[in-house]
């Protein structure tokens, strides 16, 4: 191993290479659910409440938080 393998000590962290990405991940399965959830009751014949929104709303909260730490 050489001298030059080290990172030198006044470099900042390397950042992960992938930031956010379990976020956007965890939002798209929570609104795709969302809506097969929607479309299986559309299709049975049943209503739908207002929490089905929230969890729409979840998950696109987790989606932007995603994308927003991808800078």
């Amino acid at each position: 191993m050489s001298w030059t393998d080290d990172r030198p000590p006044w470099l900042p962290p390397i950042p992960p290479p992938q930031p956010g990405r379990w976020l956007i991940v965890i939002g798209l399965i929570i609104l795709s659910g969302s809506f097969v959830f929607i479309l299986a009751v559309t299709v049975v014949g049943g209503t739908h409440t207002l929490y089905t929104l929230l969890a729409i709303v979840v998950g696109l909260a987790f989606l932007l938080g995603g994308l927003l730490r991808r800078r």
